[in-house]
């Protein structure tokens, strides 16, 4: 059996190579930031307890995860592997492996983890696998989203803007007649970083004042991270902001992170009196011809999803582009009646 032979170890900080080497042979081309090894940093930068593990099989590595300490209220914790664990493609084909491969995970998961209530995975596969007589859930709702739209940047860039839907390739061409311009920065400095937040506070009051930003230190944190992309090669995590002008006022501004041959769009900011100047889908279609440029595959919009972001989703089907699945959580249950609790409380906090 295969879950006889798995087994799953702790990682050493020496391995930072063939970790970012494994999630970027292995990992789909959206999210894979997340399983980075600089994002395990980012979250112990955050404060978060963390650690790192490899699925290994004969010796040889099949599988990778973070696991991050989630704390909760009355000293209750619960772990949480974002977009993890990421799997070999070639070893784990079927949905009967990855059935068994879990089988195995709560087996550890109950051995070594019995204070946690439970432990969320996220692989990124797309079909949801069979596991009958075991403690585990598939949620509902989502942490990260289940789906993304990417632009493949395997094209000419003529070629992806006739992809778009007419109304964002006039809207390009509006924002060249109004001298819309992008200046890409490496990083923010404090001034730049404030401006940002400026306009982070008037995007969330347009969009009914929904809780849609973290605060200033996560962003001052990634920074710390994160190389910036000129510095960075292929396996590193970078990141990069555009910053978009109008009349030489600061417009709009998206940040950016680069790995595993994906450009990524993070966070987002606008001011809305210059949205007539069609500020913001120039300033992703600069971000996509300049991610061309710098050789990555693929511009990912970010999560999409017809029912909770709908005004966001169709300004993103605009780009046209790839959309990309994913199985969203999957929680390994150690304690089902505090497990059953936090479900209840996060069902009552979300109607308030």
């Amino acid at each position: 059996m295969l879950n006889s032979e798995i087994k799953i170890k702790a990682v050493i900080d020496s391995e930072k190579e063939v970790w970012n080497s494994f999630v970027a042979k292995n990992y789909p081309p959206v999210g894979a930031f997340m399983a980075s090894w600089e994002w395990g940093n980012f979250q112990t930068a955050l404060g978060r307890k963390t650690e790192r593990f490899k699925i290994s099989l004969n010796e040889n590595i099949v599988g990778l995860f973070t696991l991050v300490y989630c704390n909760l209220p009355l000293k209750q914790v619960y772990g949480y592997s974002p977009r993890g664990p990421v799997l070999d493609i070639n070893f784990f084909n079927t949905t009967e492996k990855i059935d068994e491969l879990f089988k195995s995970l709560q087996v550890w998961v109950k051995e070594n983890f019995p204070q946690f209530i439970f432990v969320r995975f996220e692989p990124p596969i797309k079909e949801r696998f069979k596991i009958k007589g075991l403690a585990v859930s598939f949620p509902e709702y989502y942490i990260q989203p289940r789906h993304n739209l990417a632009i493949n940047l395997n094209k000419t860039e003529e070629e992806i803007l006739a992809e778009f839907h007419p109304s964002n390739r006039a809207n390009v061409r509006k924002a060249e007649r109004k001298n819309v311009t992008v200046e890409t920065k490496e990083f923010l400095n404090t001034e730049e970083l404030n401006q940002f937040f400026n306009l982070a506070k008037d995007t969330s009051y347009r969009n009914k004042n929904k809780h849609i930003f973290p605060n200033i230190a996560y962003f001052e944190t990634i920074q710390k991270i994160a190389l910036g992309v000129k510095e960075a090669k292929n396996n590193e995590l970078a990141i990069c902001f555009f910053v978009g002008k109008h009349e030489e006022r600061i417009g709009a501004i998206n940040m950016v992170l680069f790995f595993s041959g994906t450009a990524t769009y993070l966070f987002g900011a606008s001011a809305t009196l210059e949205l007539p100047s069609k500020i913001t889908t120039y300033l992703h279609w600069y971000g996509i011809k300049e991610s061309k440029k710098m050789g990555f595959k693929y511009y990912d919009l970010g999560g999409i999803d017809e029912k909770l972001w709908v005004s966001l989703t169709t300004f993103k089907r605009r780009f046209k582009g790839e959309e990309f699945e994913y199985i969203g959580n999957v929680d390994v249950v150690i304690k089902p009646v505090l497990y059953k609790l936090f479900n209840l409380a996060r069902k009552i906090k979300k109607s308030i």
